[in-house]
């Protein structure tokens, strides 16, 4: 068992990983401001970046309340691969998923994901995955290697969200009976 700094920083991501916990996340408690944000409804949506999902995500994630608050708010949630053709963007994630025996692939991102997005930014590069994720894909330059890309991409999720909005909106118009 090592804590995350002896893997990460000591250890150097070296050491097969065999499963993750999150000591204490049961005490912790998500902030009234976090709170406020995601039930805020000039909210746009929530973009979850392209970072490890089991290192950097899933502990947010594990704070009791933090998932549900995600889940209730009104708008879309989003989440960007940090998988592009099989290789982790940055970091340990191809690693550690191969490890827990998962695909490092975007689909396999997707279904860890699963019942908390309503949309996933792939690269383009991954297009052929579409097919075999089941929620609304956006197909981008997802390696973000200048300030321009960075942008860019933050800008295809913004559009992205607002595209989910709208098909919702207009999803719950269609469904109104006649007047």
């Amino acid at each position: 068992t090592l804590a995350f700094q002896e893997y990460f920083v000591r250890e150097q991501c070296r050491p097969a990983v065999r499963a993750i916990r999150f000591d204490g996340a049961h005490a912790a408690r998500p902030s009234p401001q976090v709170l406020a944000a995601l039930g805020d409804p000039a909210l746009a949506g929530v973009v979850i970046c392209p970072s490890n999902p089991w290192l950097s995500v899933d502990p947010i994630l594990a704070v009791p309340g933090m998932r549900e608050a995600i889940r209730a708010r009104s708008a879309p949630v989003v989440a960007v691969s940090p998988i592009i053709a099989g290789k982790a963007v940055k970091g340990p994630t191809a690693k550690i998923m191969q490890e827990l025996g998962l695909e490092p692939d975007c689909r396999t991102i997707a279904q860890h994901y699963a019942g908390l997005i309503d949309g996933f930014v792939i690269d383009r590069g991954d297009s052929g995955a579409v097919p075999h994720i089941p929620i609304p894909v956006r197909a981008a330059h997802a390696r973000m290697t200048t300030m321009a890309d960075k942008v860019a991409l933050a800008g295809q999720c913004l559009d992205f969200c607002a595209g989910l909005m709208s098909a919702e909106a207009g999803a719950c118009t269609s469904r109104k009976a006649p007047a």
